[in-house]
């Protein structure tokens, strides 16, 4: 009889043992779900999301990321929005949020440079060509930072009043690109990097020297001290992910 009860004794240890093992499990895979959620920069697109392709085959920590304005995005985290990673393009809109005491952990992270593109075949090859045509896209000045660095451009060349009346403005620099790569503006002002996504539609015929405007520098925080957005972090920072940032034409602070 002390034998059976010994034995049932043993099998209800060895069931609870067992569920409390499964337990863990769970929680362990409900940890691994967490979920990351990045403000960064239009211009960022296509070479995050490559990167982010790449941690998803090592990691199962969903990143959600919002592509925008860099003002926008600033805003957005300055008014409560739930964000544990910011890329900005323009170090005054990532001050704003450092300046709350938001940022955690920061560096400046990639620079790019400001060119002026047209249509594929347009008719403006220069800066100067600027003067005879109707229509050119622009981010707005007060929230896409392409926007600010391009009204700094063209105020630096004495251009910015003459061409005020045609400027198109976006609410991205992405948003600029599309005008122009659809032929529905005679030019725009993008990023570098922009405009080698769309290579086979627009092309480049001038860059804006560095004297004309603020370096542009893409600067990187962590707004949360999870763990998981630590790694991710880390990440970001290691030499494979620079390496595809610099495909895609950045340089690499």
């Amino acid at each position: 009889m002390k034998r059976i009860l010994f034995l049932i004794s043993l099998i209800f240890v060895l069931v609870l043992t067992a569920c409390s093992n499964d337990s863990k499990q769970e929680s362990k895979k409900e940890t691994k779900a967490e979920t990351i959620t990045v403000s960064a920069a239009a211009s960022l697109q296509d070479a995050l999301n490559e990167v982010i392709e790449e941690y998803n085959k090592e990691s199962d920590v969903k990143i959600d990321v919002n592509y925008g304005g860099s003002g926008a995005l600033c805003e957005q985290i300055l008014k409560g929005a739930p964000v544990d990673l910011f890329i900005s393009a323009s170090q005054d809109d990532f001050k704003q949020v450092d300046d709350e005491g938001l940022i955690f952990e920061k560096k400046d992270y990639l620079e790019n440079k400001l060119v002026l593109i047209r249509p594929e075949d347009g008719t403006v090859n220069s800066i100067d060509d600027l003067k005879y045509v109707s229509q050119i896209a622009i981010g707005e000045v007060e929230t896409v930072p392409a926007g600010k660095y391009a009204k700094e451009a063209f105020t630096f060349l004495n251009l910015f009043d003459e061409l005020e009346s045609k400027f198109i403005y976006a609410s991205d620099v992405r948003a600029v690109l599309t005008y122009v790569a659809q032929g529905e503006v005679d030019a725009g002002v993008v990023y570098e990097t922009d405009a080698e996504t769309e290579k086979d539609n627009v092309d480049i015929v001038d860059e804006f020297g560095s004297d004309t405007h603020k370096p542009i520098i893409y600067p990187i925080g962590t707004l949360s001290e999870s763990e998981s957005v630590k790694e991710f972090y880390d990440f970001l920072n290691s030499n494979a992910v620079l390496d595809i940032f610099k495909k895609y034409g950045f340089t690499v602070e």
